[in-house]
């Protein structure tokens, strides 16, 4: 499939040649998935937009950018809500870009607690997902989301996930290095971190104060390119 220019705006098509120009000069996968986002969703004429990385060996959503989503509502997804999330696995399956309305019938999706959880309170209604693959491992994706009130996605937004996907594939191939190694403090964190214990509780059991460990887990975050705590142990090694 091409993509129609007549299906797009003036602006729309200048907005298609900055996200490939950004694509083929930006930096590492993550840095280039943040940059592109806002423009992707707007591009697509829609309400709310995603990226993840796809950890196939945990069956895990990582390094999360998103565009008009509650932070708070991620948070819970990261913590809970994605153990109970039906639609990921479905839609990278297809390998491809797919319209969620068609891989997974409304009626079943309305029923899921992943739908019930997290999509309706955030006011995500039809989606469009596609998964990037090179040599066989996952890069990234894109989750683009519209409001009840609005279309469903049709042939104009898969043409153009289409015909970005082989500039996504290969921007986000590249990987970020690390920032650098942690420090035995930074390190001390991230295993409390990753058994679960508060910032209050670290503070206690390594008898420093609650902004020291607050500048050693932003340090960490930073070291590892980390957006959140779980991903945090996971990228550090730390199980």
């Amino acid at each position: 499939m091409q993509v129609n220019p007549m299906d797009m705006t003036n602006t729309e098509l200048d907005l298609f040649a900055q996200v490939v120009w950004r694509l083929r000069t930006g930096g590492s996968g993550d840095e280039v998935r943040q940059h592109v986002l806002a423009d992707i969703t707007q591009l697509l004429r829609s309400d709310y937009g995603a990226s993840y990385l796809w950890d196939s060996s945990r069956n895990l959503s990582t390094r999360c950018a998103a565009v008009n989503i509650d932070t708070r509502m991620l948070r819970r997804y990261d913590e809970q809500i994605h153990a109970r999330d039906t639609v990921t696995p479905r839609l990278r399956a297809q390998r491809k870009a797919a319209c969620v309305d068609e891989v997974i019938g409304r009626n079943v999706l309305e029923q899921t607690e992943h739908y019930a959880e997290f999509l309706k309170p955030c006011g995500m209604h039809h989606g469009v997902n596609v998964f990037f693959f090179h040599e066989g491992r996952d890069v990234g994706d894109l989750r683009i989301w519209r409001s009840a009130d609005q279309p469903a996605f049709g042939r104009r937004e898969l043409c153009l996930l289409n015909a970005l996907t082989p500039y996504f594939q290969q921007a986000l191939a590249v990987e970020a290095p690390l920032a650098g190694a942690l420090s035995p403090r930074e390190r001390a964190v991230v295993e409390h971190v990753a058994a679960g214990r508060s910032d209050k509780e670290i503070a206690r059991l390594m008898c420093i104060g609650f902004t020291t460990v607050r500048t050693h887990l932003k340090n960490a975050m930073f070291k590892t390119h980390s957006s959140n705590r779980t991903e945090l142990a996971m990228r550090a090694g730390v199980h």
